[in-house]
């Protein structure tokens, strides 16, 4: 009894010590509306934006105005290539990926309850793209660069970002670099 009272008592400890730590580590998950251009595809006429998800971790240390915050994420983009002809279907570019954005953040408003946040920042990105082989030969399993930009706004534990991101080069000769707008609300676990 008393070893499980002591190994309460020190876990209480630590997470007193934790909450006063300046870094903060959470879960958040969104939604994102994603473009996939496509060029010199002769069937192609055009894409459409399309609905995404994404789920992650973060952390967020917190350097008094400025804050540095890692992520780890798994995305899933899609966006429609329309067709020429009226009989033929479009189709669905896939994209799934693994993310890792380093975003630094600046705080616009900093009070108790409520923060307004602005950030930007390179993610890496480990994408794998689905059902692409019947309009164009592409080998997208490469790493891939993008860049973020966006706002954020903090009440308590929840977080909630809007963000514009796009890639820096393009996934190959006729995929165009992925861009998109992402919404993403969160929870501060410490």
């Amino acid at each position: 009894m008393k070893r499980v009272l002591s190994l309460l008592l020190i876990c209480l400890c630590s997470y007193g010590v934790m909450a006063q730590l300046p870094i903060n580590i959470g879960i958040h998950g969104g939604t994102s509306s994603n473009r996939i251009k496509v060029k010199d595809i002769p069937q192609a006429i055009g894409t459409r934006a399309h609905t995404g998800y994404m789920l992650g971790a973060f952390a967020r240390v917190n350097l008094g105005k400025l804050y540095l915050e890692p992520s780890f994420n798994y995305s899933h983009k899609e966006s429609v290539v329309e067709t020429k002809n009226e009989g033929e279907k479009d189709y669905n570019l896939k994209m799934n990926s693994f993310d890792i954005p380093v975003m630094l953040g600046f705080r616009v408003l900093d009070l108790s309850i409520l923060k307004l946040r602005a950030f930007l920042g390179p993610v890496v990105s480990f994408p794998k793209l689905k059902d692409i082989s019947e309009i164009t030969d592409v080998d997208s399993d490469k790493t891939n660069w993008r860049g973020k930009l966006g706002v954020g706004v903090d009440v308590w534990k929840l977080t909630f970002d809007v963000d514009y991101e796009k890639a820096f080069k393009n996934l190959g000769h006729e995929l165009k670099a992925p861009r998109s707008f992402n919404f993403t609300l969160g929870l501060k676990i410490i």
